[in-house]
């Protein structure tokens, strides 16, 4: 592997992907679907990756042994998944806690090769963040007992206004993220959707972290395994001059540019999207754009193409 790609493949993830641990847990991690997307976006086709379930004495799955394995280097990489005591406590299928395991597999093997060792090299070690909860807890200070009781109030009932509408919002800009052409983001959701829903709930409201993760890896699972020729066919079928060479105004170059006029026209009114560009050369989470962007009948140098329309 050479020093451009495995640079690329080690980048540090955005801050805005990074999540705090979870209650007793310590450290910060990335969905393990970002750590797949990595993989996909910087050695498309450069590895392989198998698991093989691991069971206790009563034959019930506890894990999986993971092992990635780099073409280029022919370098494999074996790693232990674990899922977390609480999810095996939770009713939940063999399946699901297999898809829990891999998950967490993937993402230590990633880990070898460099990718999110950030996430390790923060002060906390990898013994601490399995550790559990700490045995005590620090008193609060005197400034923070005296915390405006109104300001708590409010952010309890913002708490429960923005519950039932976040995991809809979280969903849809995961999926913007990872396909950005909204024909092809539909045809993976819906495809997604129907395998999700044999096992899975249809009801966003109930979902967990877990179901995102799960429903996200079936996205990018359904994204990768069409090919070209067919995304050029389903494309050309809705936009008949998608062929034209979208190279950016600014710096030339066609691979970060991103179509925002359907983003724009579902955002809900007096959302802050209304007013985002309607092509960029994006910048977003992992892209390498420069950042310009252009609106129809703009002035100068901030002005769409007109062969873009």
């Amino acid at each position: 592997m050479d020093k451009e790609t495995m640079k690329r493949l080690t980048k540090d993830f955005p801050k805005s992907v990074v999540k705090d641990a979870p209650v007793g847990k310590f450290g910060s991690y990335v969905p393990h679907h970002l750590y797949t997307q990595r993989l996909v976006d910087v050695i498309p086709g450069g590895y392989d990756f198998t698991f093989e379930e691991t069971r206790d004495k009563t034959g019930a799955i506890i894990g999986a042994k993971c092992k990635l394995y780099i073409k280029s280097t022919e370098q494999t990489i074996e790693e232990v998944g674990d899922v977390d005591n609480n999810a095996l406590k939770r009713n939940i299928t063999e399946s699901e806690i297999l898809k829990l395991a891999v998950s967490d597999g993937i993402k230590r093997c990633c880990m070898r090769l460099g990718v999110g060792l950030e996430l390790w090299t923060g002060g906390v070690t990898e013994e601490e963040h399995y550790a559990g909860p700490k045995t005590s807890t620090p008193k609060p200070k005197l400034t923070e007992q005296k915390e405006d009781t109104k300001v708590l109030e409010k952010a309890k009932d913002d708490f429960v206004k923005d519950i039932e509408t976040d995991m809809k919002y979280r969903l849809q800009k995961a999926l913007e993220f990872h396909e950005s052409n909204k024909v092809l983001r539909d045809k993976f959701k819906q495809e997604a959707w129907e395998e999700f829903t044999i096992d899975g709930p249809k009801d966003l409201q109930i979902w967990t972290n877990d179901h995102l993760d799960v429903f996200l890896d079936l996205f990018v699972a359904k994204q990768s395994q069409t090919d070209d020729k067919d995304i050029k066919d389903l494309v050309d079928d809705v936009f008949p001059d998608s062929s034209v060479d979208k190279g950016c105004p600014k710096c030339g170059v066609a691979e970060w540019i991103e179509d925002n006029r359907a983003k724009k026209a579902d955002a809900p009114e007096g959302s802050k999207l209304k007013n985002i560009p309607d092509f960029s050369c994006s910048q977003y989470m992992q892209n390498d754009g420069c950042g310009w962007g252009g609106y129809i009948g703009g002035k100068g140098d901030r002005e769409a193409p007109s062969e873009w329309l």
